[in-house]
């Protein structure tokens, strides 16, 4: 072995690998696509959940911060999913030291051992064959003995000072206290995620049995998820935040999760070669699938039983048959069951419930095509366009069950949809989700680019200085009219921020130059410029000057991509298509967070939008930073823009029908602003207020703000990936922080 390299310290987390061969979306399952693999060693990420992510974790001062790190997002649970090749390709350094292999039932101890003895500190290989230990061996115990001897093989570069901290710590770990609900649940999958959420706080011995409740529709499946999810909320409440809160901004709380499939599942053909009533079964589990509106899957006929579950209903109760499911249905029950794990594990590393949704809520699409319809004409269909969303309002309100809202409007720290469903857009006391909660947005489809988007993300600490440069890349062609609309309000604007940042402006006009761009700049954000579009059953695409390009293809060209992406340019997630998206591809690159377009945007609103934003970075996160006296995260800052994009067009319409002059508008708009940006958690209603004491009846300025918020491109907006990982901060608090800790301590 070659001689160990210096280092000065090492990574003190407990990292949790695990093989997965069949990455590339070829391979993936047709449904959701997933990795196979790891559809099969589900059970592995759930393994890790029970187990420390620091050799600090269960040390009495970890016990103590255990639960405010998680929901600050800094101590996730390591569950790394990598491909065989990925993981043989290079010997893990020293000073990432404590790591355990989870080998799964489709793979070999053997494969990896001559890598774990090139690492040079081997990993703990954890496999029911030949491994250093069998996964039902993966205590607590058995964990703590691994990384003690992992402390004795740190180089001698190491300070002796840490590596007696960390042999301290791991000698003095203890198990966490137990605690009992004052309630039992029945098992199932709807509840895992609160159950490990739940149990990363402590609690314990929560299951009565399997759930097995199943003829009384959806509430009895509600009533588990509302009552665990009133527990979370509850832990969150009590965790003591011990000064982490001023660092770091807590995560979402709440998780609207709804898994799906990929849209073409509706028409998806058998094989070639089933015929007859092979074929026709096939086709009755899909339609099943496809159709399904509760949590699980009910037969209506005979017919259907017998194609869900292999014999009739009767014979199955009278236990004359056993259920054999369709391989279809076998293949979705893996898809969820690898869905939920890792949903579950995030709920467990930042403590965070899940509610997950009924499938009705994906049958909603057909609303989501009118409106994007209405969206998409020309001509000024405000009053239209206000029906549709209204119709599209509708029809969520009724797929997402009535006993959900109040935990919705109880969220403190934001919402993260984790669906393809527009939840975005679900009414909350008269206003859009979106407008009402900060909320960001994790796709489902493809299944491989979820599970990415699940993994454990380090934050990205950001300060104002970071945005010294920020990079416009251009695609428009120099006769194209819409062309001068970004450099018009970029000059507008840029009297504001000419002192502390300035905006770079890059043309390209194929995919070579567009990578160039991505790889030489070095900022944290970059604006797209430009046309996208995205056909019926296609791709999405963004339009170089005369070339199309998929940004799919773009893997492995751009090794360090900016984090935060802002696509101006049409339907680059667009609703109502597949989900090969532009915004989905820029996630598959590796970047944080994407805001990305539903619709067509206007050229004109959209580089007005493009440049606020850019103010609002320059003025806003200094100033909000000192207001507030903590961290603001990504999520906050787009959240906080759509929010005054909306007021805008608000007061413009009411100006517009001559029911305020220009200076109501100015005074109006200055508190409507102070109020969003100061914290309220009712701006909208702020404004209204204060226009009925003005003498404005409230109905027609309820009636004026709903039609604003229907033809708003505030709406065309989607904050996707994980923004809550990136936050912004300034280097005179961190400062503060660091000399208030020191004090502490000392």
């Amino acid at each position: 072995m070659s001689e160990l390299p210096e280092i000065s310290t090492f990574d003190s987390s407990i990292r949790f690998l695990i093989p997965v061969v069949d990455g590339e979306p070829t391979k993936a399952t047709p449904l959701q696509g997933f990795s196979v693999s790891l559809c099969h060693n589900a059970r592995l990420i759930r393994a890790a959940s029970f187990l420390p992510s620091s050799i600090y974790d269960l040390t009495e001062d970890g016990l103590r911060t255990f639960a405010p790190r998680r929901i600050c997002g800094v101590n996730p649970i390591n569950w790394i999913p990598m491909s065989p090749r990925a993981i043989r390709a290079a010997p893990l350094p020293a000073y990432l030291p404590f790591n355990v292999l989870l080998v799964g039932a489709m793979h070999a101890a053997a494969d990896f051992r001559t890598w774990a003895q090139s690492c040079a500190i081997a990993p703990l290989i954890v496999a029911d064959k030949e491994g250093d230990l069998a996964l039902s061996d993966l205590t607590i115990n058995a964990l703590q003995a691994y990384c003690l001897c992992a402390c004795d093989r740190l180089p001698r570069s190491v300070a002796p000072d840490h590596v007696r901290d960390a042999r301290e710590a791991l000698q003095g770990w203890s198990p966490p206290p137990s605690r009992r609900l004052k309630y039992k649940i029945r098992g199932h999958a709807t509840v895992v995620p609160n159950l490990m959420a739940l149990s990363a706080f402590g609690f314990a011995d929560m299951v009565d049995g399997p759930f097995d409740d199943i003829s009384n529709g959806i509430d009895p499946y509600v009533e588990q998820i509302v009552a665990t999810t009133k527990s979370i909320y509850a832990e969150r409440e009590k965790s003591d935040a011990g000064g982490a809160s001023d660092a770091y901004r807590s995560f979402p709380d709440l998780n609207l999760f709804a898994p799906a499939m990929f849209s073409h599942v509706a028409t998806m053909a058998p094989p070639a070669d089933m015929v007859g009533p092979e074929k026709q079964r096939f086709l009755t589990v899909r339609n099943a699938l496809v159709r399904q509106t509760g949590y699980g899957y009910t037969a209506k006929t005979p017919h259907q039983a017998e194609a869900l579950f292999g014999a009739s209903l009767e014979e199955i109760k009278a236990g004359r048959a056993k259920p054999s499911p369709h391989p279809l249905s076998r293949l979705r029950q893996l898809e969820l069951a690898l869905a939920t794990e890792a949903i579950a594990a995030l709920s467990a590393s930042d403590l965070s419930a899940t509610i997950r949704l009924p499938n009705a809520v994906n049958t909603t699409s057909g609303a989501v095509r009118q409106f994007a319809a209405h969206y998409r004409s020309d001509g000024d269909g405000s009053k239209k366009r206000l029906r549709a969303f209204q119709q599209l309002q509708a029809a969520l309100a009724s797929a997402f069950p009535a006993r959900f809202l109040p935990l919705v409007k109880s969220s403190k720290d934001g919402v993260r949809i984790v669906a393809d469903a527009h939840m975005e857009w679900l009414d909350v006391d008269g206003l859009p989700l979106c407008l009402r909660k900060n909320v960001s947005r994790i796709p489902v489809t493809p299944g491989n680019l979820f599970i990415d988007q699940l993994a454990p993300l380090p934050l990205v600490r950001l300060i104002p200085e970071s945005f010294r440069r920020i990079l416009v890349i251009s695609a428009l062609k120099r006769e194209d009219p819409i062309r001068p609309m970004f450099e018009i309000a970029f000059d507008a604007f840029g009297e504001h921020w000419h002192e502390t940042l300035q905006v770079d402006f890059v043309e390209v006009s194929n995919a070579d130059e567009l990578v160039s761009a991505l790889n030489e700049f070095e900022g944290p954000l970059v604006i797209f410029d430009g046309h996208g579009s995205h056909p019926k059953d296609g791709v999405g695409v963004l339009h170089l000057k005369d070339q199309e390009i998929d940004v799919w293809q773009l893997r492995d060209r751009v090794p360090q991509p900016p984090p935060i992406v802002i696509l101006s340019a049409c339907d680059t997630h667009a609703a109502d298509r597949n989900h090969a998206t532009v915004a989905n591809g820029f996630l598959a690159l590796g970047c944080r967070s994407v805001l990305s377009s539903v619709f067509p945007l206007d050229a004109r609103a959209a580089a007005a939008f493009a440049a606020r934003l850019v103010f609002r970075i320059s003025d806003f996160i200094p100033a909000a930073v000192e207001t507030f006296g903590r961290a603001l995260t990504w999520t906050e800052i787009v959240s906080g823009m759509l929010r005054m994009q909306v007021l805008t067009d608000f007061l413009r319409l009411l100006q517009h029908r001559e029911i305020i002059d220009e200076a109501t508008y100015v005074a109006v708009h200055q508190k409507g602003n102070f109020s969003i940006n100061g914290g309220s958690s009712c701006p909208f209603e702020d404004v209204l207020d204060l226009l009925e004491e003005d003498g404005r009846r409230r109905e027609l300025l309820k009636t004026c703000l709903d039609t604003a918020i229907a033809n708003s491109s505030a709406l065309a907006y989607l904050n996707l990936g994980r923004p809550e990982t990136i936050l912004l901060d300034t280097m005179e608090r961190m400062a503060r922080d660091d000399d208030d800790i020191s004090e502490s301590v000392a």
